[in-house]
């Protein structure tokens, strides 16, 4: 077990400040961003629950205005940041193992180590619904909607309950695909619910047809023969990766001799949800056993079993930057999804929390440090615009460049063709047939009339055609695509993604996401 994970780095201590009537202790602890570093945390308070038990669960409101803290006795509180104090208190009966908002921040679902869920109102201060999963619940998870709650339970299956409807939503028999779960989470569209082993093993499923999607393993691959353990992973809300706090461990050349020990390597390292692809790698002295995801989607906040410490990881540099540090070694961290607070749960039931600062413009990657994932969301509808399993021949017939450089909308073209290619109901029609047809009718891309395209796509017998454009507003830019039926001429469905603050090594991602709105 490790004494810390960092040094720390800055230190300033001040006294406690008691306010009547509630629990809370002010703490002036300030921690200076490290020399290179883009964050400053500054100590907020630090709030403490009445029994005194360990912090097991924390939740940020999406707007960061409140906070839900859970412990081991089966307290739940809720803060009004702000002003420091409670809102409400409840008590389940057995120990909090998850906590989590809902849509609009007007309630908040909690979860019990028995399996049991109340949906509380803050304002009414009392529970509004309370039901039960079947099984003791090993991990629990809700999707970035916060509408869908996934409940993996010990007996091996994954529940999926409709928050808004109060009702099953349907039951994923994972069997020993969730033995050992470390970690439980949905991707953010809601279109993957994947859980990660503490060997390594990460296994998806599909939330709404329930049946698996792809299943790999992750590993460091630093050290011949080693096995891996995962220590801890995190998401958060509005990411396009996942990240891993790995532990490599090898038996080292010429065997355990004396007192010499097994070689170990610890690593953490961001993924990509859809692939399993490694993104970023950042070696780190010893392994952590929390993780937060945030601020933004490529930092960390970590922190071992047995240290005081909390350390922010920078993903986009690969490298360690700010250092606090609690009272009590924290059980539990969160980061908040509006990126201006971070929180950590200690052993003695208190709550630390600070804000984040940024020295610039967070939002803001420079080529020295691109960001692992740009805020990139689908608008509108995200099910599939495509039947998934329905035969279907389909012409992509133009995209069109509005604000941006040809070249963009010729790689979206072309990756969008290669990616609906894999899909076995899908038919596509040859780039060099359609092209040819439009030699044929004189007709140029640009400008290409609705009509038009669809009078290409009888020529080429298709069922449907596609149209999309990239078009660019600031320093955004939007990828559409418009599907309309060849004997209707009707437009059947339109799918768009936004990508902010988009830079090149975002467009990719963007372009993917397009395709999972297509057809999945």
């Amino acid at each position: 077990m490790m004494k810390t994970v960092f040094s720390i780095l800055a230190r300033r201590h001040a006294r406690l400040t008691l306010v009547p009537g509630v629990i809370l202790a002010l703490v002036i602890l300030c921690t200076v961003a490290a020399p290179g570093q883009d964050m400053r945390l500054t100590a907020h308070g630090m709030l403490t629950m009445d029994d005194g038990d360990d912090v097991t669960a924390l939740a940020f409101s999406s707007k960061g205005t409140s906070l839900l803290s859970g412990d081991d006795a089966g307290a739940v509180t809720c803060w009004d940041l702000s002003r420091r104090v409670p809102l409400m208190t409840a008590h389940m009966e057995n120990g909090v193992q998850f906590l989590s908002f809902l849509s609009n921040d007007q309630s908040f679902v909690a979860v019990d180590n028995a399996g049991t869920v109340q949906v509380f109102d803050p304002m009414k201060r009392t529970a509004v619904a309370t039901f039960a999963s079947r099984g003791k619940p090993a991990r629990t998870t809700v999707d970035a909607g916060r509408q869908y709650l996934a409940v993996a339970n010990t007996d091996g299956a994954i529940e999926i309950f409709d928050l808004k409807a109060m009702m099953p939503a349907g039951t994923i028999a994972a069997g020993e695909k969730v033995d050992d779960i470390l970690f439980l989470g949905f991707d953010r569209l809601g279109q993957q619910l994947v859980a990660v082993l503490a060997y390594g093993d990460v296994h998806s499923w599909n939330p709404a047809t329930l049946k698996p999607l792809r299943s790999f393993v992750l590993a460091g691959g630093e050290l011949h023969g080693s096995r891996t353990v995962i220590h801890a992973a995190a998401t958060n809300r509005a990411t396009n990766v996942f990240a891993a706090a790995l532990e490599e461990v090898a038996i080292p050349k010429g065997g355990i001799q004396g007192a010499r020990d097994l070689e170990r390597r610890a690593m953490l390292i961001a993924y990509d949800w859809s692939t399993g692809t490694e993104l970023k790698r950042v070696k780190i002295p010893e392994s952590v056993e929390r993780m937060a995801m945030g601020p933004g989607n490529d930092h960390l906040a970590v922190a071992g079993d047995d240290a005081n410490t909390i350390t922010m990881v920078d993903l986009r540099k690969g490298e360690t930057g700010s250092v606090v540090t609690m009272t009590e070694p924290p059980k539990v961290l969160a980061v908040a999804d509006d990126n201006r607070w971070l929180a950590g749960g200690g052993s003695d039931g208190t709550v630390t929390v600070w804000s984040l600062q940024y020295k610039g413009d967070a939002s803001v990657a420079t080529a020295g440090t691109p960001s692992l994932a740009g805020r990139i969301r689908a608008r509108g509808s995200t099910q599939p615009a495509l039947t998934p399993g329905q035969p279907v021949k389909l012409a992509i017939v133009a995209f069109e460049a509005k604000g941006v450089s040809q070249d963009v909308a010729d790689v979206a073209m072309s990756s969008l063709s290669n990616a609906l290619a894999n899909f076995d109901y899908i038919t596509l029609v040859e780039r060099r047939q359609i092209e040819s047809i439009l030699k044929e009718q004189q007709l140029q891309l640009s400008g290409l009339t609705e009509a038009q395209s669809v009078n290409v796509g009888k020529l080429v017998e298709a069922d449907v055609i596609l149209i999309g454009n990239a078009g660019k507003l600031g320093s955004s830019v939007v990828f559409s695509a418009k599907l309309i039926s060849v004997e209707t001429g009707k437009v059947l469905k339109g799918r768009e993604v936004i990508c902010e603050e988009c830079r090149d090594q975002d467009m990719y991602d963007a372009i993917n996401m397009l395709v999972s709105t297509i057809a999945q």
